[in-house]
């Protein structure tokens, strides 16, 4: 039986936990490309490539778990998984200082409004954040969509657990008309 490969790339700025998502949901030990950082960054480490990751979507079909540094500087890797995406993840970390303009150079670049590719925004870092603020913060996000006529979801995630990361995923199984099955994600993955 041939094996489906669909793509998944997971893009956002630093430190919004796309290499922590992939290590905690991926089937085979991940490919993680980070490096100690150069500058002040809030963390030590940070990614210079693509991490990957793989997971089984159901027994013939796996996704290809694609971690993207979200710095513009490194587009040239975005144009490396670009073709033929399943979908789009964009981890958006909660702050006051969030860059709107970190989002539109990846919606941008990714064009998921031309190309018809499922985008889902999953917000990182706000376990201890109060609902009022959340929705503040999701409300910033709508306006950006809302520029390119996107109405993706918007979900909060935590990288470090397997539900959460899995819960955000199973938003690309509404958006995608490719499976009838609701259960194509274990939630013990990982």
């Amino acid at each position: 039986m041939d094996r489906i490969y669909k793509k998944l790339a997971i893009v956002g700025e630093v430190g919004a936990g796309k290499t922590q998502l992939i290590h905690t949901i991926s089937e085979i030990s991940p490919f993680a490309t980070e490096a100690r950082s150069s500058v002040d960054i809030g963390k030590e480490f940070t990614t210079v490539g693509i991490d990957y990751g793989r997971l089984s979507l159901a027994e013939d079909v796996a996704l290809g778990l694609y971690g993207l540094p979200g710095q513009k500087r490194f587009s040239m890797l975005w144009d490396m998984v670009t073709q033929g995406l399943w979908g789009l993840l964009i981890l958006a970390k909660y702050s006051d200082n969030f860059a709107l303009e970190s989002l539109q150079t990846v919606i941008d670049h990714f064009a998921p409004h031309r190309t018809k590719v499922p985008v889902v925004i999953g917000i990182s870092h706000c376990e201890n954040t109060d609902y009022a603020d959340l929705d503040n913060f999701i409300e910033y996000l709508q306006v950006v969509l809302a520029n390119y006529d996107l109405a993706s979801p918007i979900y909060p995630v935590d990288p470090r657990d397997v539900e959460s990361s899995i819960m955000v995923l199973q938003l690309f199984d509404a958006l995608n008309d490719s499976y009838s099955n609701d259960d194509w994600i274990e939630s013990d993955a990982g």
